[in-house]
């Protein structure tokens, strides 16, 4: 590797490496970079426990995505402002599913 180094005024001076220097680069110990090996392992994900047959769903306020009971799914898509309401064909297959299980007599008018 050679640098020239020129002045202007009259004088120039010529200037050169000629020592090439080997520089080794590898990670230590300290600052190995460590990939998740598990989902609760990532920094938006909180897991609060052995929660079996819970889903993840994104917490806004927090930025972190939680593992969440899924009658919770449920309920916030019923209350859900940008599309109310449990989508039809489920609210359908739930009429079908329990029609001689749930009964609301009213009565006569």
């Amino acid at each position: 590797m050679t640098y020239k180094v020129t002045y202007s005024f009259g004088n120039n001076y010529s200037v050169k490496k000629t020592k090439t220097n080997d520089y080794k680069v590898g990670l230590s110990n300290i600052n190995q970079i460590v990939e998740p090996v598990e989902l609760d392992q990532l920094t938006d994900v909180e897991i609060s426990g052995n929660n079996d047959k819970y889903v993840l769903m994104y917490d806004a306020p927090t930025g972190k995505w939680k593992d969440v009971n899924p009658d919770a799914v449920l309920s916030a898509a019923a209350t859900e402002p940008i599309q109310p309401g449990l989508p039809d064909d489920f609210v359908d297959t739930l009429d079908v599913d329990l029609d001689n299980r749930i009964d609301l007599d009213a009565g006569t008018f």
